[in-house]
């Protein structure tokens, strides 16, 4: 196999000092155009690539971050995924991804791996952490983000997303104050910050307006359209009185509609059913899903934008940035 080209083969060649050929790749404009248009030649010629881990060793950085999301089968972070790759792209990062299946101590175990591996910071979707995580973070210094969620004191350097309890209560309020629903089931899996903010502002608008708050439908198995049929099963089977169904997420909502029409139910006539997210499919849905649209993509984006910003060494004008969600109104409710 054929030996890959140095930075000492490349100054060889070339009859230089291997410092200047150092800087002619690293720090182009500290040589003349003349030597960087011949390192490039000669670069070119030996097929060179940097070697980025010892260049890391070198500056103490691997420009690389890290993004953790609870987990790869939820569609919702297709979006932030690609709104952070965007801004990692542009910017010449390398974008590292883990999934901590919704749970905080995995999120600590991978951010101590990580760590150990000298990236220079991380974007996390979730507010909920175990305090070692907190503690870890901030003792070694290294920048990290919170998306999704709006905190009020937020962990780290700042905190980008949507109000999650005030969009939940604006469906609540369509849902009581204009549909006149009184039996109104919350159907929900693991209750990560988003749902707990999701469950708050159904549990407050039913207490607000004199409305049980028993119906909850917990979950126990990964969301999906499938799992979202077995949940109006059984919802309808403990609460025949049923009138209006608010899930947590549009897959969830997605199989109770599809439930619905199998069994000859008239979804936005005799059960309403409403969503978060509006996932590609909500639209298309028949009939079509009644739900919050968030605007993920961007989220992940100014989450992206955020970290490299400090770590370009350019001052943050805000910690907490609000971005806007809105109401779908559609068939199904």
């Amino acid at each position: 196999m054929k030996k890959r080209a140095t930075i000492d083969d490349i100054a060889k060649e070339l009859g230089v000092n291997k410092s200047t050929v150092s800087r002619a790749i690293n720090n182009p404009n500290l040589v003349s155009a003349e030597m960087r248009e011949k390192v490039a030649k000669i670069c070119k010629k030996m097929n060179y690539i940097p070697n980025s881990i010892a260049k890391s060793l070198a500056s103490s950085s691997t420009n690389s971050i890290v993004l953790l999301i609870p987990s790869f089968s939820n569609d919702v972070f297709n979006d932030v995924i690609d709104g952070v790759k965007t801004v990692c792209d542009q910017q010449n990062y390398n974008l590292l991804i883990s999934d901590f299946s919704y749970t905080p101590l995995e999120e600590q175990r991978i951010i101590e791996k990580y760590l150990q591996q000298n990236v220079d910071g991380f974007i996390l979707t979730e507010t909920l952490h175990t305090q070692q995580t907190i503690d870890l973070l901030n003792s070694a210094n290294i920048p990290a983000v919170e998306l999704m969620n709006i905190d009020a004191n937020p962990h780290f350097l700042a905190n980008i997303g949507i109000n999650q309890y005030a969009a939940a209560e604006q469906l609540m309020r369509f849902l009581i104050q204009e549909k006149q629903r009184k039996n109104i089931v919350l159907c929900s899996a693991w209750l990560d910050s988003r749902a707990l903010l999701r469950r708050n502002a159904w549990e407050d608008m039913l207490t607000a307006h004199q409305l049980s708050t028993d119906r909850h439908y917990k979950m126990t198995t990964k969301t999906s359209i499938s799992t979202g049929a077995e949940a109006l099963i059984e919802i309808l089977f403990r609460w025949p009185e049923t009138d209006a169904i608010f899930c947590v997420n549009d897959d969830i909502a997605a199989g109770a509609i599809l439930e619905c029409s199998r069994r000859g139910i008239k979804v936005g006539k005799e059960l309403d059913i409403v969503g978060f997210n509006d996932l590609d499919f909500a639209k298309v849905l028949n009939p079509s899903l009644t739900t919050i649209a968030t605007p993920r993509f961007e989220i992940g984006q100014l989450g992206a934008q955020t970290l490299l910003q400090f770590l370009a060494g350019q001052p943050l004008t805000q910690r907490i940035i609000e971005l806007p969600f809105k109401f779908m109104r559609r068939q199904s409710a």
